[in-house]
């Protein structure tokens, strides 16, 4: 079995640029993905909504960020293992032994870039949502916008994502409405404004009533007052809960499920670090551009920390390109 220096798990934004910057630094380095694709969250959630707070893309689609991020991946020399669930992480005399469940493979450093945890959408609650999941009527994120092209579209929620879809929609919907049981957003305020300022139709506060064929029933909250229309697509955005895999055993994790990290972003296991949404720490600020810092700052602490067979590189892109 070959030992590499580093093994990545989780291909998401952060995990497939920590193994760049691994391999820049000099590193054999796999990154090891359950999902069939790679690009995390923003490919396999929302590969067409925009993402505007990453450094140097003013606007930038999820699917075209995991483009990017794999061309940049491209220039350094490593493996990619997709459709694979990591089981269990264990350390032997200063090795870990990644396991499966295909394979078991070694390395000298493990990086967990695994994001948030396994995501399910929260629902709406309602008796029939499965049935009307399955029919295509009700959805929990946009894969493709021409779903909805031409279609008169209800989009709940009141957060960023809620917000930002239905600025999105309003370019290829025939209507769309937002509905939130809460009178004010959770969104950032210049998105918000957005919003108030566009074609689409807010409705505070008000809550999921009814649904009959086509037919869309609101209910004010505190109040007996209901409001009908009609609609084609409902886009449920509530947010998602989280389930943090624990990977290795005594990995001490917080109370929102969390790995620590210090302030070398390693875990309380030696060798073992984490970067993303996935770590955690005080002042902890839950954004990609700081996963990518987070990344760096792993790789650059174990390169110091840990035994290599083989020279290293330096820690700026002159050294190589």
């Amino acid at each position: 079995m070959q030992e590499l220096d580093l093994i990545i798990v989780g291909a998401g934004p952060v995990g497939l640029y920590a193994a760049f910057y691994a391999g820049m630094r000099g590193l054999s380095v796999a990154i090891i993905e359950s999902a069939q694709v790679p690009g995390g969250q923003p490919q396999n959630l929302y590969p067409e909504k925009l993402i505007y707070d990453i450094a140097g893309l003013p606007a930038v689609t999820g699917a075209d960020l995991t483009k990017n991020l794999l061309e940049q991946l491209a220039q350094i020399s490593h493996r990619l293992f997709l459709g694979e669930s990591v089981q269990k992480i264990e350390k032997e005399e200063g090795i870990f032994s990644v396991t499966t469940d295909k394979s078991t493979r070694r390395a000298k450093g493990v990086l967990l870039t695994t994001g948030a945890g396994l995501l399910k959408p929260r629902k709406l609650g309602i008796d029939n949502e499965e049935t009307l999941a399955n029919e295509g009527k009700i959805s929990y994120f946009i894969t493709s916008l021409k779903e909805f092209e031409g279609k008169n579209v209800a989009v709940f929620g009141g957060g960023d994502s809620a917000l930002d879809w239905s600025l999105m929609l309003e370019k290829v919907a025939k209507n769309v409405h937002l509905v939130h049981r809460r009178t004010a957003f959770r969104g950032h305020e210049i998105t918000v404004d957005r919003v108030m300022n566009s074609n689409v139709q807010v409705h505070t506060p008000y809550t999921f009533s009814n649904l009959i064929e086509n037919e869309l029933e609101l209910k004010k909250v505190k109040s007996e007052e209901s409001l009908n229309f009609s609609i084609d697509k409902i886009l449920v955005n509530y947010g998602f809960l989280t389930n943090q895999v624990t990977l290795a055993e005594n990995l001490e994790v917080s109370r929102n499920g969390r790995v620590k990290a210090d302030s070398m972003m390693q875990s309380n296991i030696d060798g073992l670090y984490v970067a993303g949404d996935a770590s955690d720490y005080p002042g902890k600020m839950p954004l990609m551009s700081v996963g990518f810092g987070e990344a760096v700052h792993a790789i650059n602490a174990m390169t110091k920390k840990l035994e290599f067979d083989h020279p290293l590189r330096g820690g700026h892109s002159s050294s190589i390109f």
